[in-house]
């Protein structure tokens, strides 16, 4: 035989076995017959938490169980990249552009497939970019019952708050769509080192297009519907697209199982099954998934239970096997007479003093060396042991204001601030400031939330060690708190907490940067500024972005700006005989970050 035909056989022979390696079925991970239970404290309202009647922490964790995307973020704070799903690239630094692909053979759980029709829906409905200009999207619907304001014009108003100056919400500018509607491209108005979490996670709670569609459109046909859809968006056909923004707004706002199941379409590990309002929503794993998520347990059924000792108690009888009880002393003490596997962890929001640098009551702080002796007296140790040490012995101070514990880099973060010197109240040190500065008796009146005994109580703890330094500190809690946070010459201090839902950069510029949006208390430094706009470019690698952010930490700590307090705790109990691989990360979904893990 020559070696031509040798080379030709062979190839056939390979080609053979690669086809019939093809042919070989993906053993699906999914027991059949599997169930758990689940408690969480919130009832299941609305399967698009992204508006503003949607927005709470189950309608949250549901999405993500039933949802999919391009990333995800793990226990450790860490972004993950779903291939299964599709792939993003940045192809251009200046202006910043990311092209996203979906990947073949991704769909809906009615079979239809998800392209980049979808997203570009999630863009309209989460950017604002097509919202009519100077009217609130919120306005358009009843905030008690999510039901949508009788209203005749056509105003384009999705009810969707972008995530601002840090994600899709700098994404003005229509996206291109390739020629076979797999892919989309977004142009950035202005860099961002969010790029990579901005868009399209499997936390994002994206809604199928041709439903939508067929909803606004009362049509039966999914093709045309989705089709009208891209028409309406692409071309923007203002009276289409203000009847898609009200569908999206309010079609996913549920009070039962929707008659129509084309409402709780899903792309993710599991799909809703059953849900009965108030009681509990059973999700089951979605056969038409085949992604890198791909569930172990067949069925979670999810109860509603906002009695935290009734979650204990019922996860001592075996009625559930997962409980995230909002803790209290009589929970601590019954999940320690069980056989339970107990994690005490963190969430993604932490309280914090803030100091006004300008516009204050007294005007005392307008002086550095003021709000450098007031920050010396505040008893960190003392004020976490107040709010947490019942419940939370270990709990310790944050000595971060840019990072959370836990994330890579607050280690190294925390060794170099600044912090260190803040540790325990000097008020010696504190008195020789206020003399430097021929300060006597400086009047500090603090805001906080009246109607919350945790922060009352820190209050008082601050409040005595300050007096021995010869601060004369007065409350100016409110009920309105919420509504005194900025106002010119309200209060002086300020006791509240941040949520930042993604690690990093995250919202530092909006909250510390010089006319940030979220900058209450007017602080401004041209150095922090000039540190978080090197950890904002796109073309900086993350070594530099951390060093950057690290630097910055250290600026805030220099500025004596506030001082972060704690990182707010969150607890999991399990049945460890019933359920394995249960872990609880700070980051939204929590404990839930894994659950396609979860086994028997």
């Amino acid at each position: 035989m020559s070696a031509t035909r040798i080379t030709a056989s062979l190839a056939v022979a390979a080609a053979a076995v690669l086809v019939l390696a093809g042919c070989v079925p993906q053993q699906s991970p999914t027991i059949e017959g599997s169930e758990l239970t689940v408690a969480v404290t919130q009832p299941y309202t609305s399967g698009n938490p992204s508006t503003s009647f949607g927005a709470s922490d189950t309608n949250a964790t549901i999405a993500y169980a039933t949802g999919s995307g391009f990333t995800y973020f793990d226990d450790k704070s860490a972004l993950v990249r779903d291939e299964s799903f599709g792939h993003f690239e940045k192809v251009s630094d200046d202006p910043l552009a990311v092209t996203y692909t979906v990947a073949d053979g991704v769909r809906w759980s009615d079979g239809s497939a998800v392209d980049a029709v979808d997203l570009l829906l999630e863009w309209a409905a989460t950017s604002s970019a097509l919202n009519t200009p100077d009217a609130d999207a919120a306005s358009t619907v009843d905030s008690e019952t999510g039901a949508p304001i009788d209203r005749s014009d056509d105003r384009v108003l999705f009810d969707a708050s972008a995530t601002g100056d840090t994600g899709i919400g700098l994404v003005t500018e229509m996206p291109q769509m390739s020629d076979d509607r797999m892919s989309l491209t977004l142009v950035f108005d202005e860099p961002t080192a969010q790029w990579q979490s901005a868009f399209f996670g499997a936390d994002s709670a994206a809604k199928p297009a041709h439903v939508v569609g067929m909803m606004a459109f009362a049509s039966d046909d999914s093709i045309e519907a989705k089709e009208r859809v891209f028409s309406a968006i692409s071309e923007g056909n203002e009276s289409d697209l203000a009847a898609i923004a009200r569908t999206w707004n309010t079609v996913f706002n549920f009070e039962g199982m929707p008659a129509n199941k084309s409402l709780v379409v899903s792309n993710g590990p599991y799909v809703v099954s059953d849900f009965v309002a108030n009681q509990y929503v059973t999700l089951r794993a979605n056969e038409d998934y085949s992604g890198m998520r791909e569930p172990t347990f067949q069925e979670i059924r999810v109860r509603f239970m906002s009695d935290p000792l009734a979650q204990a108690q019922a996860l001592l009888v075996g009625a559930v096997q997962v409980a995230e009880p909002t803790m209290n002393q009589d929970v601590r003490n019954a999940l320690a007479t069980m056989n339970a596997t107990v994690i005490d962890g963190t969430t993604d929001r932490f309280e914090h003093l803030d100091l006004q640098f300008a516009e204050s009551k007294s005007g005392v702080f307008d002086d550095p060396l003021v709000r450098q002796a007031f920050l010396k007296t505040v008893p960190r140790a003392a004020v976490v042991q107040t709010a947490l040490g019942e419940l939370y012995r270990r709990a310790t101070p944050r000595d971060s204001f840019l990072f959370a514990p836990g994330d890579e880099g607050y280690r190294s973060a925390r060794a170099a601030n600044g912090s260190a010197d803040f540790a325990e109240p000097d008020i010696a040190g504190a008195k020789e400031l206020l003399a430097e500065a021929g300060v006597s008796k400086p009047g500090v009146c603090i805001l906080y939330d009246a109607s919350d005994d945790m922060r009352a109580a820190e209050y008082t703890s601050i409040a005595e060690s300050a007096k021995a330094a010869g601060f004369v500190v007065s409350d100016c809690s409110s009920d309105d708190w919420r509504d005194q946070l900025g106002t010119p010459g309200a209060y002086d201090a300020a006791l509240f907490s941040w949520q930042n839902p993604r690690p990093g950069v995250g919202l530092s510029a909006a909250i510390y940067g010089t006319g940030g949006y979220a900058n209450l208390n007017y602080f401004s430094d041209s150095t922090f500024d000039s540190l978080i706009a090197d950890a904002t470019d796109p073309s900086v690698d993350a070594e530099g972005r951390t060093n950057a952010l690290k630097a910055a930490d250290a600026a805030l700590w220099s500025a004596s700006y506030g001082m972060p307090l704690f990182q707010y705790p969150a607890t999991v109990a399990y049945d460890q005989d019933r359920v394995t691989n249960v872990s609880l990360s700070s980051l939204n979904p929590g404990v839930w970050w894994n659950v396609w893990e979860w086994k028997p």
